[in-house]
């Protein structure tokens, strides 16, 4: 099941969001987009799940996991992140304890990165776009708290795993 904050990033992407109505309405790709920027916003829609692709290669509107994940963050909206949420789903305030900032940070990481994957920077600040205005700081925050590990350079991001931290130095939480 694709993530709902992907596909709400995505769609704050305006280059992303002309290709995805274009074929949405069916009238080919966005034609103002070079073909490297095209082919690069053609994968983030099918990563994010709102475009499937057939073996023909034809891109069609992937109603199925856009219900799917809807549906999930209908459930996600009783898990105990809502004090902490807005009525859209963006960070009003994070918590004080820090435990409860803890819980919700891990909660933040999974909605904004899968298990084992590894993505850059600019896709890490598309996907937490979705979630707040202040990105460095949430970035900082998920890094910090130890819910995302970074290359040493800060260009690319992964959720970080206990038995994964203990195995790679490669991880850098110092400064975000």
């Amino acid at each position: 099941m694709s993530d709902v904050r992907a596909m709400l990033a995505c769609l704050a992407n305006e280059e992303v969001a002309r290709l995805f109505a274009s074929l949405v309405l069916a009238n080919g790709p966005e034609q103002s987009l070079s073909p490297a920027r095209k082919e690069k916003a053609m994968r983030s829609l099918v990563q994010s799940g709102l475009i499937t692709t057939d073996d023909s290669a034809a891109s069609r509107l992937n109603v199925v996991e856009i219900r799917a994940a809807l549906a999930a963050l209908r459930s996600a909206t009783s898990d105990g992140a809502s004090p902490w949420l807005d009525e859209n789903g963006r960070i009003k305030r994070f918590p004080r304890r820090p435990a409860e900032r803890a819980e919700f940070l891990e909660k933040l990481g999974v909605q904004v990165v899968r298990t084992r994957e590894r993505i850059s920077e600019s896709e890490l600040n598309d996907r937490l776009a979705s979630l707040t205005d202040d990105i460095p700081t949430l970035r900082r925050y998920l890094v910090v708290h130890g819910v995302l590990d970074r290359s040493v350079d800060g260009s690319s991001y992964w959720r970080a795993a206990t038995a994964e931290r203990g195995e790679s130095g490669s991880s850098d939480r110092r400064g975000v």
